[in-house]
């Protein structure tokens, strides 16, 4: 499979943090909790930027030290498959102490 081109994927990322930030913005984590299809777009979002991350080439992820890469990375993976396991604090916290860093990143 040839590999993807870099700015699509930088682009993904920045609509899908855009758009976490806009739907949550001056939210709460109970507003998260109370609000189904809020959870599950963030949700969603987070699990593109994760995997849109995956397609990163290591050249460009060094560039930027200070992300958690591989917990980026990882967490699309307990999104989709340990979904029941993870709680909406941990998710509202990747959100608001998270994802402000990557958007700062771009």
């Amino acid at each position: 499979m040839a590999p993807r081109r870099i700015k699509p994927i930088l682009a993904e990322i920045v609509a899908a943090l855009g758009g976490i930030a806009a739907a949550t913005a001056g939210k709460t984590l109970e507003d998260f909790r109370s609000d189904w299809l809020l959870r599950h777009g963030v949700e969603r979002g987070i699990e593109i930027i994760s995997e849109a991350s995956r397609h990163i080439p290591d050249d460009l992820t060094a560039l930027a030290p200070e992300i958690p890469w591989k917990q980026v990375r990882g967490i699309g993976n307990i999104l989709r498959h340990e979904y029941h396991k993870i709680s909406d604090a941990i998710v509202w916290a990747v959100v608001t102490d998270n994802l402000p860093a990557l958007r700062v990143c771009h």
